[in-house]
């Protein structure tokens, strides 16, 4: 099953989304990427902007477990589930499951409005307004950096560890990058 989500973080959030997209692969090999907005709050009152940004990973996992597995993510980066105004309140790390389907096949899928430029650029080409965020990925092994959030990408985590990110051309939809190995 392919699952359309989203990261959002407004507490440090470049260390925590940059840190959730790490997890993400090396839990599930590879993912692909939307561009990494700024955004201000929606439906809740904070002085701390978001980063968001869509991604989409194939799993045979069920919905609910995927979830369980993405809860898990966010208590451990330091969110309070606890607290019954946790969806109101600042967060280092959310991540949601907006959609599931037997393909990756997400174009035109309803998404809050602040996603929905994302969204357009992963599957159609579109063009994003909101303020985009290139952010770091650590390789554990060879500790390089790669920079990410300017443009959609594909990424595979090859069993040496080493991930390189691809640019989406124009004309070509986001789910067709390849990844090149060295």
């Amino acid at each position: 099953m392919f699952y359309l989500c989203s990261i959002g973080s407004n507490l440090d959030p470049a260390q925590h989304v940059s840190q959730a997209v790490e997890e993400l692969l090396a839990r599930f090999g590879q993912l692909r990427l939307s561009s990494v907005i700024q955004t201000t709050p929606v439906g809740m009152r904070s002085h701390h902007d978001f980063l968001n940004c869509l991604f989409v990973v194939q799993s045979e996992l069920s919905a609910a477990q995927l979830k369980a597995e993405f809860v898990t993510m966010e208590l451990a980066h330091g969110r309070d589930r606890g607290n019954p105004l946790c969806k109101v309140t600042d967060r280092p790390l959310d991540i949601d499951i907006l959609a599931s389907h037997e393909r990756d096949a997400f174009a035109g899928v309803g998404v809050d409005a602040y996603l929905g430029d994302l969204l357009a650029e992963m599957y159609e080409g579109g063009r994003v307004g909101a303020h985009k965020v290139t952010l770091r990925l650590r390789t554990s092994k060879v500790f390089a950096q790669q920079a990410f959030g300017q443009q959609p990408v594909a990424l595979r985590q090859p069993t040496d560890e080493r991930q390189e990110l691809s640019a989406v051309p124009p004309d070509m939809p986001a789910h067709q990058a390849t990844i090149r190995h060295h």
